[in-house]
């Protein structure tokens, strides 16, 4: 969250999925909405420090999680905390977003919660690549990626 030099690439590269209208409706597809807001971070931050600058927002956002070394870009769609989710104990103090992100990569919508939540919230990753058939190896780039 503190090193936009580290996110330059990752601002292109999420601009151009943004201004895309096929890539538009792929993210839609997984609750994204036009005007958003996004929020920039890395796997190794704490996940209270990012949902705390989350919750300023007051709505869902879209979490673009980037590694700067692989060049690496995820996209995650953050609810706002709600008593429509099951209240789950809150995240033990010191969980990294990609601790967050590997319990919640296979699941949609699985409720987490922070300690300062009173409700819980849910996460769910946007995929960048999109499978072409049913075969584990083919894949194909979501619309607007390289």
């Amino acid at each position: 969250m503190n090193t936009p030099e580290l996110h330059t690439h990752a601002i292109q590269r999420l601009n151009e999925l943004l201004h895309c209208p096929i890539a538009q409706r792929h993210l839609a597809a997984y609750g994204w909405v036009s005007g958003m807001p996004v929020v920039f971070a890395q796997g190794a931050e704490m996940v209270e420090d990012v949902m705390g600058f989350i919750s300023i927002h007051g709505r869902a956002v879209l979490l673009v999680l980037t590694d700067a070394p692989n060049d690496e870009l995820q996209l995650w769609h953050v609810t706002v905390p709600s008593p429509i989710f099951t209240r789950v104990p809150p995240l033990p103090s010191g969980t990294t977003l990609a601790e967050l992100c590997v319990r919640h990569s296979n699941n949609r919508l699985m409720p987490f919660r922070v300690a300062f939540w009173a409700h819980s919230a849910a996460i769910h990753q946007i995929p960048l690549y999109v499978r072409s058939d049913n075969s584990d190896a083919s894949a194909t780039p979501a619309p607007g990626t390289h």
